[in-house]
């Protein structure tokens, strides 16, 4: 699959945007091959592959439905790098289950190649670990 994504922000929507509507050809396509992430759900850095792997078992009858929603996202580029940094809501609905929510800080970093966005990393943490237990000042 051919995505056309020369201006960094769309390319940012694209990924959310794939991500919500369950379009992994074009969610995946968006990210480097040697993307390094950082999960809220996932105690340990992961490559696109364990990501792959992470989605998989969350639509693999333990879900009726997810979402990854950004909130107030804030743009830097710069040449071939962008950055984009903001607040985050997954929500989900296991089956037999009620709806949940995790509210989350998160950093992705982009890089232009061959004309190209790619995310090459993503850092999610959830914002009780950044309120519960902070250290004292």
């Amino acid at each position: 699959m051919t995505i056309e994504n020369s201006n960094f922000q769309d390319s940012f929507y694209s990924l959310s945007n794939a991500l919500k509507t369950g379009d992994l050809d074009t969610f995946y396509g968006l990210m480097h091959d040697e993307a390094r992430i950082v999960d809220e759900d996932i105690p340990f850095l992961g490559s696109k592959e364990d990501f792959k792997k992470h989605i998989a078992w969350h639509i693999s009858g333990i879900w009726e439905n997810f979402e990854w929603k950004p909130r107030h996202p804030r743009f830097t580029e710069t040449d071939n790098t962008g950055v984009v940094v903001g607040y985050s809501t997954f929500r989900g609905k296991p089956i037999d289950a009620g709806y949940r929510q995790r509210h989350m800080f998160f950093s992705q970093g982009w890089s232009k190649l061959d004309g190209k966005w790619l995310m090459i990393n993503w850092h999610q943490s959830t914002l009780d670990g950044h309120v519960i237990g902070i250290s004292p000042g």
